[in-house]
């Protein structure tokens, strides 16, 4: 089942073509865009490891295990 795309600051659920209409993507508002950024300049997001191909096919298959069978 395909989840519907929420904003990844305060939940709100996006139109089903915001990734392609909107240039806030992936946030709801200008709000939203900046608190992120606010929060990336003040450290509270950090990249702590390199993200594999393999990586990320194993993290993502822990979600949906079904999605990633033999050789997908």
């Amino acid at each position: 089942m395909i989840r519907p795309q929420t904003c990844p600051i305060c939940d709100t659920e996006l139109a089903t073509n915001a990734a392609a209409s909107s240039p806030l993507f992936p946030f709801c508002s200008e709000r939203c865009k900046l608190i992120d950024l606010h929060r990336w300049t003040e450290g509270k997001y950090a990249v702590v490891e390199p993200l594999t191909p393999e990586r990320m096919i194993e993290e993502l298959s822990k979600d949906d295990p079904e999605a990633f069978d033999e050789g997908l």
